[in-house]
């Protein structure tokens, strides 16, 4: 039940937006709106105010608004004196606005709702770029791991997202040219300006698509100062998290391998979730006493990011069949240097069936070698029915993904809540478009069409989430509903247009026989389409619930 009751109220809430839009403009043309019901059936609830009787009714899975002489002709079975309140009785234009009026309420308030949730995230990820590829744009000309963008092509640049923004031009173009960047550096502050030029990339988007994108090798995501040990060093151990250095607080891998280039005499790590501190003689991190003129060579950390180890291996997984193993240490692949997870995993993302593997590690303290060949798993996608194509690497690494981020206010406050909002309901309204056609030509599978289970499933994920993403989604269904209603398939809003349409067209009434039987024939599309979706629900959740069980 707890499930069911987000997606009730979501549903309700869109459906009351859809039918107030036409309830609104039926009154505002004169029309005499006989019942106003949210959901449908026996109703639960209902209340005469006026000409017009409210109820919710015992299904919620839509609504209805009943007007006088919606169902007839001319004015034959209405009384003379109401025949000018009848919907009937009205030009074709206003028919048409009453018709329409649902989906474009949907539509408004879906914008509205989005620029709610732009409210919530005026704050964002700033622009310090935690990780920056070593084969990467940015570090080929001298951008370093802290460094924060604050101008890309004199534009300023002050959350992560501004970034994206402002190179989603040079990656429609599909040209990547020289690009100016500005950056304040990481301790020193100073502020240097580069000329680089981002490297073409490109994704994959929910519909299996790639698409290309401008990319300058940086990352968002902080890691964690962990260390492995490249060489013994007395009191340290492979997987400490450094939390001070001579009571200098740590927080970021580069924020240690920068400090542990001057001398220090004590470490609080945390090992195996307990504190622990280490007391050293001092320590010449980039010099030796050798270098120095001294006779005996002191000892130097020297260390790699520990997040690089491998934590697990999944039983019967590819990594295990290829021979890695727990507490291998990953140093690269294909002889490009991997000093993050997560540009481990974006390599290996791009291979390709057959491709040829090098996988070079540290095992104990000795480097190692794996070569394999690339093999991929298609498994069907429980939600969406597509294939996901996939390498089952199954290895994880020790990486704390939790690390508290850097968070920045954005420019242009008063501005940014509609940009965003018209970015995403362009954005929603092509995926919606284009999952249709997709699934029309077959070329994504018709089983990620959901019905009513689906959306309350969603709606209680997204409620878990925070009120962020639980309007997120109602905006999106809210979407949904006003466009798939706009279609001009007759018993949906967009055949009454199209009806009434050619009506002021042809400027006589089409017989009414005619229209009955287009409303049969979309009623039954209706039906089996509804049918369609509430069956994919059946066959999708019913094997995750015994599953889960």
């Amino acid at each position: 039940m707890y499930m069911y009751l987000f997606g009730i109220v979501l549903l309700g809430i869109v459906v009351l937006v859809h039918e107030f839009g036409h309830f609104i403009v039926a009154r505002m043309c004169k029309v005499r709106v006989e019942v106003f019901s949210i959901g449908f059936g026996k109703p639960l609830f209902k209340k005469k105010s006026g000409d017009t009787e409210y109820r919710i009714s015992l299904v919620p899975l839509g609504g209805y608004v009943k007007m006088l002489g919606e169902s007839t002709s001319d004015g034959d079975d209405i009384d003379e004196k109401d025949v000018p309140f009848a919907f009937s009785s009205k030009k074709w234009w206003q028919k048409v606005l009453i018709v329409s009026a649902g989906p474009v309420f949907n539509l408004v308030f879906a914008f509205l709702i989005l620029m709610v949730v732009a409210c919530f995230m005026f704050s964002a990820p700033s622009s310090v770029l935690e990780f920056v590829s070593p084969d990467g744009a940015a570090y080929a000309v001298g951008i370093s791991d802290g460094d924060r963008i604050t101008k890309i092509n004199g534009d300023d640049i002050a959350v992560w997202d501004d970034i994206p923004n402002i190179l989603e031009p040079f990656s429609e173009s599909g040209e990547c040219g020289d690009i100016s960047v500005e950056v304040e550096k990481a301790f020193t502050k100073e502020v240097k300006s580069y000329t680089l030029r981002p490297k073409k990339g490109s994704f994959t988007d929910p519909f299996g698509d790639e698409h290309s994108r401008c990319e300058l090798g940086v990352v968002r995501f902080p890691r964690e100062p962990k260390i492995f040990l490249l060489e013994d060093f007395p009191g340290l151990e492979n997987g400490d998290r450094v939390l001070s250095v001579d009571g200098e607080e740590i927080s970021r891998y580069y924020e240690l391998a920068e400090r542990i280039k001057k001398p220090f005499r004590k470490m609080l790590v945390l090992r195996e979730k307990k504190e622990v501190t280490v007391d050293f003689p001092e320590i010449p991190a980039e010099n030796s006493a050798e270098e120095q003129g001294g006779d005996k060579p002191e000892a130097k950390l020297r260390i790699a990011y520990g997040g690089l180890v491998v934590e697990s291996v999944e039983e019967g997984s590819y990594s295990e069949k290829v021979g890695v193993k727990k507490g291998d240490f990953v140093t690269a692949v294909n002889d490009v240097e991997v000093t993050a997870p997560f540009q481990f995993y974006s390599i290996m993302g791009k291979l390709k069936e057959g491709d040829l593997v090098k996988l070079s590690l540290i095992r104990g303290k000795e480097p190692f070698v794996i070569e394999f060949t690339a093999s991929f798993d298609e498994k069907e996608n429980e939600m969406t029915g597509m294939r996901d194509k996939r390498i089952n690497w199954g290895a994880a690494f020790d990486y704390d993904y939790n690390v508290a981020e850097v968070y920045a206010k954005r420019n242009n406050l008063l501005t940014f809540p509609v940009r965003y909002a018209a970015k995403e309901m362009v954005g929603n309204i092509v995926m919606t478009f284009k999952g249709l056609a997709y699934m029309i030509s077959g070329k994504i599978s018709r089983k990620g069409l959901g019905g009513p289970i689906m959306i309350f499933d969603i709606s209680k994920r997204a409620a878990e989430a925070g009120a962020r993403y639980f309007l997120a989604i109602m905006a999106m269904i809210s979407i949904n509903l006003g466009l798939i209603n706009l279609f001009p398939i007759p018993v949906l809003d967009g055949g009454y247009v199209v009806i009434y349409g050619l009506e002021g067209i042809i400027r006589r009434t089409i017989p009414q026989k005619v229209k009955e039987r287009a409303l049969m024939v979309g009623l039954f599309m209706l039906c089996a389409l509804m049918v369609f979706a509430i069956f994919n629900d059946f066959t999708r959740y019913i094997p995750m619930i015994f599953n889960h069980g």
